[in-house]
């Protein structure tokens, strides 16, 4: 008999047995993005806490169904273009891929007064003071249903082009500009508190809306600012006038979402289904 269990303990030194758990199920809103646009990811697992995709990770919330969770993304300029990337859940492959596709840029040429370029430390802080709301989260969610475009008006400069400012190459347009008549009332896009709304040099007259989630609204060159700082607003609540305040040519609304520090084409969240 005792030569028995020694046997039978032999036997199971030789073998280890891992539990490995079932691959989740993950849906995405599409395989194929490109720059600037958006991304759903949903995982019909609870346990889930979180998505890698090349190096970047989000967190997960939970889903209007009560049984999934998901998160909405934007789609990063240091996603390379042609890249095919794994899509992981708390650390592990699901099989799934996004595939980087490009899309065709183009390009406006502006004049700006010269005097209206500057450079300082003013200006410096002021960026550093905008980049800091844009770029904190909040996992609590205020948004709900599509975002409305916060002001009646001709589309002048689209999302993603390129500028020729003075001659000289700029950078990318981060957001839609929206032209109309000076005094125009300027909507807030979809609930949210107000976490910045103060006049800097280089934007003029800004808000800054945190709707939760890691979504966030901007607004720039307003003639007035009508939402204050703390302010808790629902969508299309007026929040401020169109203006030409700051660097700016012509009475016009700057409109940016940013997704997680990531812009995105607002247009996107008027257009696509954004709900998980």
């Amino acid at each position: 008999m005792k030569k028995f269990l020694m046997v039978l303990l032999f036997i199971g030194s030789c073998f280890s047995i891992e539990t490995v758990s079932p691959v989740m199920k993950v849906e995405l809103s599409s395989t194929k993005v490109t720059h600037g646009s958006i991304l759903i990811v949903k995982v019909f697992d609870k346990t889930a806490r979180n998505v890698k995709i090349k190096q970047s990770v989000f967190p997960l919330f939970d889903g209007k169904d009560g049984v999934s969770k998901g998160v909405l993304l934007g789609v990063p300029t240091w996603w390379d273009i042609g890249g095919k990337y794994e899509v992981e859940i708390n650390g592990k492959a699901t099989g799934q891929t996004v595939e980087i596709d490009g899309r065709i840029l183009k390009n406006e040429k502006i004049e700006i007064e010269k005097s209206k370029l500057v450079s300082n430390e003013e200006t410096k802080k002021q960026g550093e003071l905008l980049s800091k709301a844009i770029t904190e989260f909040k996992n609590d969610k205020y948004w709900s249903g599509n975002f409305i475009l916060p002001v009646e008006g001709k589309i002048t400069t689209e999302y993603g082009m390129g500028r020729t400012v003075n001659g000289s190459q700029g950078g990318i347009h981060r957001g839609l500009d929206i032209g109309a008549n000076e005094g125009t009332e300027i909507k807030a896009a979809n609930d949210g508190i107000v976490v910045l709304s103060r006049k800097h040099i280089l934007t003029g007259n800004t808000i800054v809306i945190n709707h939760g989630e890691g979504v966030v609204s901007v607004y720039y060159h307003m003639s007035a600012l009508v939402a204050v700082e703390g302010a808790k607003v629902k969508k299309g609540d007026v929040i401020g006038k169109v203006g030409s305040t700051g660097v700016s040519t012509g009475p016009h609304l700057h409109w940016g979402i940013w997704i997680f520090g990531v812009d995105v084409n607002p247009l996107e969240l008027i257009e696509k289904n954004i709900e998980f």
